[in-house]
């Protein structure tokens, strides 16, 4: 790689590093961790259908990190847990009515901010966006294999 290829790997990074730093702000201002953002997501998506390790896999995330959001969660009286009927280890998580107000509400702004985003793109940018984003992705795991 010369140095200009370097000098824009370096800039790739850090605009992935400021991507998530943005979004890590962002549950921040509504009380939230960046994973517990991501979990409010899932719940918020797929209320009183979704496991702890449904949640592990959808983010990649380690279970002990789910388990202790979700311990943190039942405590604040946002979700229950429900052993799973296939699998009694597993427990199938609800949302509660003030759980459903939170999280969905969170959830729903997230999207509408991610909306209003994509609306600024624009069609040409947001289409390039997807398929450079899908490009790396593959070449990253060509590279991986």
């Amino acid at each position: 790689m010369d140095q200009e290829g370097f000098e824009q790997l370096k800039a790739y990074t850090a605009l992935w590093q400021e991507s998530n730093a943005m979004y890590e702000k962002w549950a921040e201002k509504r009380g939230l961790s960046f994973y517990e953002l991501l979990v409010a997501l899932s719940l918020a998506e797929a209320d009183g259908k979704y496991s702890q390790k449904d949640i592990c896999t959808q983010w990649l995330l380690p279970k002990q990190t789910v388990h202790t959001i979700l311990k943190a969660f039942v405590k604040k009286g946002w979700v229950v847990l429900t052993p799973s009927e296939v699998d009694r280890r597993n427990k199938i998580i609800g949302l509660t009515q003030t759980g459903r107000q939170f999280l969905c509400a969170v959830a729903e702004d997230m999207q509408e901010h991610e909306r209003l985003v994509w609306e600024k793109l624009g069609p040409k940018r947001t289409k390039a966006l997807l398929q450079n984003t899908a490009r790396y992705n593959r070449l990253f795991k060509e590279v991986s294999d």
